[in-house]
């Protein structure tokens, strides 16, 4: 299946899906490609299933391609009933946090001083093209890609050297890549890292940040809710080393990090306080800890 999160949609393929009206399509294992699976969990009338295989968790049956197109754009998930819309809003303290997360999981380069080139994909509003911009030496060269318009324009209209435009419309290679909380969101991961591989620098470096939620025994352990169907992917550690691995990526190392202190359960409890779906428990309860990869593409 052609992924076209992150590749720009071809209007053929949408237009053939129109009169279609079925707006689910049942698929195989992302990871293993397994047909055997488990109900693990609901939300907004999709199920999420373990596969007996690899234990990875996904979305099955899935919105159509056509949908999944469609939502990346507008961030509107028309297939979920009364609509479901992922259009949040800028988060200033991301930027705080990822300026201290990069400074230590770049400190190699940082130290250097020497400039970078540096694309975050899925960039969102761009608090991670901020925080990297604030570290980096003067003539780096920092960017991002943002599928989504509405988020596109906001990081613009802060300054922030964030396109709208899908992976294959770039025509440069960089020292670094990054997909931060990327994954869950790509139909089919392995296609996608190929693409991703093309514009990382031989001897450069990829970046990943995802969750551990395939880890998990249940889904009440994870933070904050599934987001169903916007999330169509859960991995863990063995999945995302997996597919470096399988994408040629050498030097994978995890970094992991707990997400489930008292300030987190405090904004926890305000969201619960306000009606959102979210679980809560008890300060370092939580066995969901958020992955940190870190892998580099040969010379």
């Amino acid at each position: 299946m052609v992924n076209s999160l992150f590749k720009t949609p071809a209007k053929e393929d949408h237009m053939a899906s129109i009169n279609n009206t079925v707006e689910v399509e049942e698929i195989s294992c992302p990871y293993c490609r397994g047909t055997e699976h488990s109900h693990w969990a609901s939300e907004n009338g999709f199920s999420a299933v373990r596969c007996r295989d690899c234990k990875l968790l996904y979305v099955n049956p899935r919105p159509r391609q056509d949908l999944i197109d469609a939502a990346v754009k507008t961030g509107n998930h028309t297939e979920v009933a009364g609509g479901y819309n992922v259009v949040t809003k800028r988060n200033a303290s991301k930027v705080t946090a990822y300026r201290r997360i990069f400074q230590e999981l770049m400190a190699d380069t940082l130290t250097k001083g020497k400039p970078f080139s540096f694309m975050d994909i899925g960039a969102g509003y761009g608090e991670v093209v901020e925080a990297v911009a604030s570290l980096a030496p003067t003539g780096s060269r920092i960017e991002g890609i943002e599928p989504m318009t509405p988020k596109a324009e906001a990081a613009r209209a802060m300054g922030l050297n964030v396109q709208e435009a899908y992976v294959n419309e770039l025509d440069d290679q960089y020292d670094c890549v990054t997909l931060i909380n990327i994954l869950s969101h790509i139909p089919d991961f392995r296609e996608f890292l190929e693409e991703i591989k093309s514009i990382v620098k031989p001897g450069g470096e990829l970046i990943m940040e995802t969750g551990n939620v395939a880890e998990l025994s249940d889904a009440s352990s994870v933070p904050g809710s599934l987001n169903l169907p916007d999330h169509l992917i859960f991995a863990g550690e063995s999945h995302c080393i997996g597919f470096l691995e399988e994408a040629g990526f050498v030097d994978i190392r995890v970094k992991r990090e707990r997400r489930d202190g008292f300030v987190r359960f405090g904004k926890l409890a305000v969201k619960k306080a306000l009606g959102r779906p979210v679980n809560i428990r008890l300060p370092y309860q939580s066995k969901y800890r958020a992955l940190f990869v870190r892998a580099r593409r040969p010379n």
